[in-house]
């Protein structure tokens, strides 16, 4: 059925267009061509100048000063120092980044750590956020990082002030810092670029999950996988989480419920998901094993195949995985993960269509930028043929069809002012389109995600939202292996 808009439609009829090549290789590298519609009535950049500041003076950022970083969610006196105050070297990065270089304190930023855990891992995709170049210590105070936020990726600047309190053992990081070398700053200072860009410290301290975090760093598709969804076929999941790591996805996991387990897990809280292995049993029964990591470089797991578990000497094949050192790291059985834990969250820069773990080539996106109350048209060329569409993407749909993968995003950060959002698609006579798995026709999320398989022809798109939050705008993505044109 299909869901009317509360707003008043504003588009009227699109005129046609004609066909043209108008898709273009992203700048940022990411291997994606886009093109790109906007139906908005005036559009406000998030686009920040770089401050200046007097040579010899340390910039102070006025627009996020200590009193708007943090406002109620803490309970200590928090005192802000610049890092040569407190620390005797500091630097920016100390021999690279590795996924131990991410530690989480006091703030509840596990949703957004545990996805940075795994790009510290990925370099070349790291460089886009925070690199050599975005600061210096005691140059000028100025950190410049890039976050992506509602389809663009925007500049980020903050001053190297960061709040500390007075612990146990003298002054300490009250955010994230680094596990591996105290001098490090680069966790602390992309932390404190996140608080900025949603508004303050107290926003993002436990106020989001990792598929928004996946879209901050890296602007790919997430898809959350509730692990009941496979309690009568994990080997399915396994395969599927094995299959995506492999291939350069980036994976955490999380338990939802309040939980203080006896075996040393925490909820809800959200960890990195970073390697599975099977391993043989000297009586030849193989056992699939799981990697996680806790963002707060503790508390782990201390069940079977924990770091000092007898199964290790059970082994002929696999035994050179263990590792016993107090990081956060460590392994569980496949039966035990989904047992304990309550979801996964996969991302890629393209959408995995048929659910397999591997990212799907589904690299021409089409992005709409609209207000709610506008719909729009869309026209599907080619019927699987080149040059449109590869032969060799044909299995991913039903003959004559093509898979295409729509995500809507809303414009607004703060959870609790999501709005219900949506997006159905209608044939031009006015047919619902069913997309390939049952969901909520509205829920209140950051982003959402429908697959179809569609024929070429001509669809409408109606983005929809009820009047819960305070979402203006939204953003719609399709991805697809072939060229998809807007009538406008």
């Amino acid at each position: 059925m299909a869901h009317s808009s509360p707003y008043e439609d504003m588009s009227g009829a699109f005129g046609n267009l004609a066909i043209r090549d108008s898709y273009s290789e992203d700048p940022n590298g990411s291997g994606l061509k886009n093109d790109t519609l906007d139906l908005r009535t005036r559009h406000l950049s998030d686009m920040q100048a770089p401050p200046k500041v007097t040579r010899g003076d340390m910039w102070s950022d006025k627009a996020f000063p200590p009193s708007t970083a943090v406002t109620d969610c803490v309970a200590e006196t928090l005192m802000w120092y610049r890092p040569h105050e407190f620390r005797q070297n500091p630097q920016l990065f100390v021999r690279g980044t590795e996924r131990y270089d991410v530690k989480q304190n006091r703030f509840g930023t596990c949703w957004f750590l545990s996805v940075l855990s795994n790009l510290a891992d990925k370099p070349r995709l790291l460089k886009k956020v925070i690199n050599k170049g975005s600061y210096a210590p005691l140059a000028n105070g100025i950190c410049h990082c890039k976050l992506w936020k509602f389809g663009e990726w925007v500049d980020i600047y903050i001053d190297d002030r960061l709040p500390l309190y007075e612990g146990r053992r003298g002054l300490q990081l009250y955010g994230a810092a680094s596990w591996t070398n105290s001098n490090e700053l680069w966790v602390s200072l992309l932390e404190k670029a996140l608080a900025k860009m949603y508004g303050s410290y107290c926003v993002v301290d436990g106020g989001g999950l990792p598929s928004e975090a996946y879209l901050a760093l890296t602007g790919g598709v997430a898809e959350t996988v509730l692990l009941t969804s496979y309690k009568s076929r994990p080997h399915h999941l396994f395969q599927r989480l094995d299959k995506a790591l492999k291939t350069g996805a980036m994976v955490t996991c999380g338990i939802l419920k309040d939980y203080v387990g006896d075996r040393g897990l925490l909820g809800p809280h959200a960890y990195a998901l970073n390697k599975t292995a099977q391993v043989r049993k000297r009586d030849g029964e193989d056992v699939c094993l799981i990697r996680i990591r806790n963002p707060h470089g503790t508390n782990e797991w201390k069940g079977d195949w924990s770091d000092k578990s007898p199964e290790w000497d059970t082994l002929v094949r696999g035994r050179d995985l263990r590792r016993i050192r107090d990081e956060g790291e460590f392994w569980m059985s496949l039966s035990d993960f989904m047992d304990k834990f309550t979801q996964t969250t996969i991302c890629s820069l393209t959408p995995d269509f048929d659910k397999d773990g591997q990212s799907d080539p589904l690299n021409y996106v089409l992005r709409i930028f609209g207000e709610w109350g506008k719909t729009v048209k869309i026209t599907i060329q080619g019927i699987c043929k080149k040059p449109f569409y590869s032969d060799k993407y044909k299995d991913l749909a039903p003959g004559g069809t093509i898979p295409v993968v729509l995500q809507i995003i809303q414009d607004e950060l703060r959870r609790g002012n999501y709005s219900n959002i949506g997006c159905d698609v209608f044939t031009e006579d006015g047919r619902t389109v069913q997309y390939t798995e049952r969901k909520p026709p509205l829920s209140d999320e950051l982003e959402r995600v429908f697959r179809y398989n569609l024929s070429p022809g001509t669809y409408i798109l109606h983005p929809s939202r009820d009047k819960s939050g305070t979402s203006k705008e939204f953003l719609v993505r399709l991805f697809s292996p072939c060229r998809i044109y807007p009538k406008q």
